[in-house]
């Protein structure tokens, strides 16, 4: 009896093999991104994502080696979407000043930080606890989506959009004026049910999406050039 190598698979049942093969990949990846927001990487361990996406061990080690290379791709693959949109901004056409494109930039990551609180909280704790692929994310990340900002910065300033002075100065303003309460809000003050009323109205307002799009109109209109 012949015994039938890959060379005599049927090209549909090649295609059927290897969206299978994709499948429980992307079943890993989603289930970590789940497990993530609820608990955090730190908590996270090679045995709970396989039970959680119904896949052996034998598939995860198959896919990704161990869990630190899989920890790195899913914070990678969680962090993609919003720094596509980013780029994207940043090089759309000239006709629409950076001004604009600063603020649809602005507005899409107070989108992300507002649509991905959990998370970013487990990631800056993560970091702070140790955890490898959390700190190299952080590590990496000055030089990526702030470049963005730093970019159209500095590019409505030389369209005499925005007041002269320090980029990165203005960057820090802005970002202060209108992520940082959103992060404090989410990480410092999480669980925080202690705290009076007013204080609880308060951080309400520090992580409201809608909010911190006023404050951004605020911010951009106190930087505008007259």
């Amino acid at each position: 009896m012949k015994i039938k190598t890959t060379s005599d698979v049927k090209p549909d049942c090649k295609a059927a093999t290897q969206e299978l093969t994709l499948g429980t990949r992307d079943a890993l990846l989603q289930s970590g991104l789940v497990l993530v927001a609820l608990k955090g990487l730190r908590g996270l361990t090679v045995r709970e994502i396989a039970a959680h996406a119904k896949v052996n061990l034998g598939s995860f080690v198959y896919h990704f080696k161990n869990r630190d290379m899989f920890l790195a791709e899913l914070v990678e693959i969680w962090y993609e979407p919003i720094y596509a949109q980013l780029l994207q901004n940043s090089e759309a056409p000239g006709s629409v000043s950076a001004l604009l494109r600063l603020k649809a930039s602005l507005e899409n990551l107070i989108d992300f930080v507002s649509g991905n609180a959990a998370f970013i909280s487990h990631l800056f704790a993560d970091a702070f606890a140790g955890e490898v692929a959390a700190q190299k994310f952080l590590l990496n990340l000055p030089y990526r989506h702030p470049q963005i900002i730093y970019k159209l910065l500095h590019e409505a300033q030389s369209e005499k959009n925005i007041v002269e002075g320090s980029v990165l100065h203005l960057m820090i303003f802005i970002m202060t004026s209108v992520g940082m309460p959103m992060l404090l809000a989410g990480e410092v003050m999480q669980g925080c049910t202690w705290l009076p009323l007013d204080a609880q109205k308060i951080r309400n307002l520090m992580r409201d999406p809608a909010s911190a799009k006023q404050r951004l109109v605020w911010a951009l209109a106190g930087i505008k050039r007259q």
